[in-house]
């Protein structure tokens, strides 16, 4: 698959067949996401990939906690009775998945002297993130459907105790892994016009360079 077909054609999947997610696969998608570009090739990632039922089954219900807090609580547009529920319910079919992926942020080394030292967490953000990136396009690449879920890491406590990650290891996002049962209409953006400048902030970035 083209790259551009990748990034152009993934969505975010919420219905799941049932078919299995081989190990080899998953092993692909975890190859794809550490040769990620990262600060300083600190390397700071590490990923569970669920594929126990039982796992998978106490894993959504956390999911369905932390999206109905989300949806009902933390968002400033909060919604309520019918309309939250239907929005959760969206979230509860992922249980359908075969597989699922918690990438954690884990420092290995810390490159950086005091009163700098805060860039190391920020970088290894960024790092975590686009190893995530890589992850999901591969997927894609491989006809899978992922979704990035950040809200999971709320549950933080409950994910580190449930699937036995250390305390030295951040939950950065959480997503589906699985043969998609749904094809989502792409999502309204922003256009590229937009959102690209040119040498300085608002002169617009032209499609055609002009002579002269």
């Amino acid at each position: 698959m083209d790259i551009y077909e990748a990034i152009h054609g993934r969505r975010s999947i919420r219905r799941y067949q049932t078919a299995k997610v081989g190990n080899e696969t998953l092993i692909k998608l975890a190859q794809a996401a550490v040769t990620a570009p990262n600060g300083g090739n600190a390397q700071p990632w590490d990923f569970v990939f669920v594929t126990d039922p039982e796992l998978i089954t106490e894993l959504c219900a956390l999911l369905r906690d932390v999206h109905s807090e989300y949806y009902g609580k933390a968002r400033k547009d909060s919604m309520a009775g019918e309309q939250l529920d239907k929005v959760v319910a969206s979230y509860g079919r992922m249980a359908g998945a075969p597989a699922f992926v918690i990438a954690c942020m884990r420092h290995r080394n810390r490159q950086l002297s005091q009163p700098y030292e805060e860039w190391t967490t920020l970088w290894a953000h960024h790092s975590v993130a686009a190893a995530m990136e890589n992850l999901m396009l591969a997927a894609m690449a491989e006809g899978l459907g992922t979704c990035w879920l950040g809200t999971p890491s709320w549950q933080s406590d409950a994910l580190r105790r449930l699937f036995i990650i250390p305390d030295d290891a951040e939950v950065i996002a959480v997503s589906p892994i699985g043969y998609p049962d749904e094809s989502p209409k792409a999502r309204p953006r922003l256009s590229a016009e937009e959102v690209a400048h040119h040498n300085r902030w608002g002169e617009r970035l032209a499609e055609k360079e002009h002579d002269g």
